[in-house]
């Protein structure tokens, strides 16, 4: 089998190790969209019929209010907060993790009309 991974293209490698490693099932990378806002948001991933509200998920840090230590141009470090939060109307991606048990909030979605 090692033959065949060394074998070709990077294309034809690529698809060895896929075909070799197998599929991952546990884990979906979705899109969704906030339906209502923090702190008790809601999220509607794209073709689930319920929402998923704050207690099915984990956000990531970043998309929410948190406080970082800054320091800039070498100055004293100080405190910033960063306002961060999910706004109705978002889309985000949704990491759909062991067949639905648990969802991630990973990131926004660059434009609203992206997908």
């Amino acid at each position: 089998m090692a033959e065949l991974l060394n074998e070709g293209s990077a294309g034809t490698k690529l698809r060895n190790l896929i075909k070799r490693v197998g599929a991952n099932t546990d884990t979906r990378i979705e899109f969704g969209t906030i339906m209502s806002a923090a702190p008790s948001f809601s999220v509607l991933v794209d073709g689930m019929k319920i929402e998923l509200d704050a207690d099915d998920c984990v956000v990531a840090e970043h998309l929410t209010e948190h406080t970082r230590t800054v320091s800039i141009n070498g100055g004293a470090a100080s405190e910033m907060v960063v306002d961060s939060v999910l706004t109705v109307g978002a889309r985000v991606i949704v990491a759909q993790i062991n067949d639905g048990q648990a969802y991630v909030i990973l990131d926004r979605v660059g434009t609203k009309e992206a997908f």
